[in-house]
C-alpha cells in the first residue's frame, strides 16, 4: 500500500473505498442519507426554520504550513467550514467535501487525509453526505457545511451602543506558531500548545449550544478567521456609528507568545490583531443578559460606544486598530 498512489487506484475506487468508512460510521438517525447515499445527491430533511449553508476552501500553498500531516489537513477542512455555522448561532449538521488532489498522491496519505475528515465529523456530531475527487497540482479541499436553527439567527448587523464585547478563546498562538516553525528560536513552556493551534485547530461547540439556549445574550457574532482586527472591521461596516473599544490587558493569550514576539522583534499585538485562523467566536453581548448568565468560556475584551472608531485602549493610551489581518490569496 505504501508504493501505491492515488492515480493508480482512479476516482471511484477512491470514492468507494471513502464512502465504505464513512458507511461504517452512520447510524439509523441518517436514514435520509443512507437511502441516498450511492445516488447523484444527498438527501436532507427539512425538520428547521432556517437552512444555513456555508462553503470554504483551504490549499496546501496558503492554508496548510510545513510539517503538517494529511490527516490534521482532512481535520481543518471541517473545523473551518463548520466554524462559520457557529458564527450565524446554527448548528452544524452535515458537510461535504470535494478533494483536488495531485496524481502522486500515496495512497496511505489519501486514507489519513480521511481519517481526518471521518474523525472531525464525529467530533462535531456532523455527517459527510457528499463530495467529489479530482485532480490538482497541489491539494486542495473545499467543504460546503449545512447548520440549522428554528430562530434566532444571528447576523452581524444587531450592535448596539452599550454592548460588552467577548471571544470565546484565547488569541494570537496562530501567528506565533508560524514564527516557530519557520525559523524564530524562543524556549517557551507552552509551544505545544502554540503548535496545536496552527496544526489542530479546534471550534467552541460547546458554547455555541449555550448561546443557542440563551438567544437573548448575543446581538451579533462573527468568527475570527482573518484576525480581531478585520473581523471587528466587519462588525463596524454592518454598524454605522458604532464604536468598538478593546482593553488590551483583557485579550487573552498564552504567555509564551510574548518571548516569540521579544525574539521576532514584534509587539505581541501583531499576534492578537492581525493574524487569524484562530476559528473563535467574536460576540457582541447584551450586558443585562450576560450578568445573569456569567458564561465563563467567554473572554470579555471590550464594549461598544458611539464612537464610530476601533480602538485599542493600553495603559490609558488610546490608539486606532487598523482593520488588517490574513489574507488568503
Amino acid at each position: 500500500m505504501k508504493d501505491k498512489v492515488i492515480s493508480d487506484i482512479g476516482e471511484k475506487e477512491l470514492i468507494r473505498i471513502l464512502l465504505e468508512k464513512r458507511d461504517k460510521l452512520l447510524t439509523e438517525d441518517d436514514e435520509d442519507i443512507l437511502d441516498s447515499y450511492h445516488d447523484d445527491a444527498a438527501l436532507i430533511e427539512n425538520t428547521s426554520k432556517y437552512t444555513v449553508v456555508s462553503t470554504d476552501t483551504v490549499i496546501e500553498h496558503s492554508d496548510f504550513p510545513k510539517a503538517m500531516t494529511h490527516y490534521q489537513m482532512g481535520a481543518k477542512a471541517v473545523t473551518v467550514n463548520v466554524s462559520d455555522i457557529l458564527a450565524m448561532n446554527a448548528k452544524p449538521d452535515s458537510i461535504l467535501i470535494s478533494m483536488a488532489l495531485p496524481d502522486d498522491t500515496k495512497l496511505e496519505e489519501f486514507l489519513e487525509l480521511t481519517d481526518g475528515i471521518l474523525d472531525k465529523c464525529m467530533e462535531y456530531n456532523i455527517t459527510l453526505i457528499g463530495g467529489d475527487i479530482s485532480h490538482n497540482d497541489e491539494i486542495m479541499l473545499t467543504g460546503t457545511c449545512i447548520g440549522k436553527i428554528d430562530c434566532d439567527v444571528k447576523l452581524q448587523s444587531g450592535i448596539v451602543e452599550g454592548n460588552l464585547i467577548g471571544v470565546s478563546g484565547g488569541l494570537g498562538s496562530v501567528g506565533a506558531a508560524l514564527d516557530l516553525i519557520y525559523g524564530v528560536s524562543a524556549d517557551v513552556e507552552d509551544r505545544e500548545d502554540i503548535l496545536k493551534a496552527l496544526y489542530m485547530p479546534d471550534v467552541p461547540l460547546e458554547l455555541s449550544e449555550k448561546l443557542r439556549n440563551n438567544p437573548k445574550l448575543t446581538t451579533g457574532m462573527t468568527d475570527i478567521t482573518d484576525g480581531l482586527a478585520v473581523e471587528l472591521g466587519h462588525l463596524h461596516d454592518k454598524n454605522p456609528g458604532i464604536g468598538f473599544e478593546i482593553y488590551y490587558d483583557k485579550l487573552p493569550y498564552l504567555k509564551g507568545l510574548e518571548k516569540i514576539a521579544e525574539a521576532n522583534n514584534k509587539e505581541v499585538t501583531e499576534y492578537l490583531l492581525h493574524v487569524g485562523e484562530e476559528f473563535e467566536l467574536l460576540l457582541t453581548l447584551d450586558k443585562k443578559e450576560y450578568d445573569k448568565t456569567e458564561l465563563e468560556e467567554i473572554h470579555i475584551i471590550g464594549k461598544t460606544n458611539n464612537s464610530g472608531r476601533i480602538t485599542l485602549v493600553n495603559d490609558s493610551v488610546i490608539e486606532e486598530i487598523e482593520p488588517k489581518g490574513y489574507e488568503h490569496i
